[in-house]
């Protein structure tokens, strides 16, 4: 069911070019996280807890679409770094909180900045309208997708 090779990417059907943009955004997101010793998943860790503030692991995990396990090595090597820091929830007595040190903001700041550039520059030639409809296709196909990963009939249709 994979989708033949096209000569150019003007040829590719829906699928291989959502798959090309994402190997491009990886790189383009790589590349600039580089010095600073980052993942990819490291990196949207702290950009979340900049902009959302403490969290414990699951809903930190929940908003940078990781599974537990995952959120968990991330955290647990960004503490290690002296970038996170974890302490108990006054709210909930087994719940641990998730937080940026200080001396990791200027960072996670510069972070922010770099993906507001890399995010601007995605769209820059869309209009608004255009970045609207493709972001509807986009949910459409992901919609899509979610059906046929949870119901096997839906494969065979």
């Amino acid at each position: 069911m994979q989708e033949p090779m096209p000569d150019t990417l003007t040829q590719a059907g829906l699928g291989t070019l959502a798959a090309a943009v994402r190997r491009r955004l990886k790189h383009v997101v790589g590349a600039r996280l580089v010095p600073y010793g980052l993942t990819i998943q490291q990196s949207w860790v702290m950009l979340v807890l900049l902009e959302h503030g403490p969290s414990s692991l699951h809903p930190l995990a929940q908003q940078t679409w990781m599974d537990d396990p995952t959120a968990s090595r991330v955290v647990k090597a960004l503490v290690g770094r002296g970038l996170l820091r974890t302490q108990p929830d006054p709210r909930h007595g087994r719940r641990i909180l998730i937080n940026l040190t200080p001396e990791a903001l200027p960072m996670a700041q510069e972070l922010q900045q770099i993906v507001a550039g890399i995010r601007a520059s995605l769209v820059q030639g869309l209009s608004p309208d255009q970045q609207a409809v493709l972001r509807e296709g986009l949910l459409v196909m992901i919609a899509n997708l979610d059906e046929l990963s949870t119901d096997p009939a839906s494969a065979a249709s």
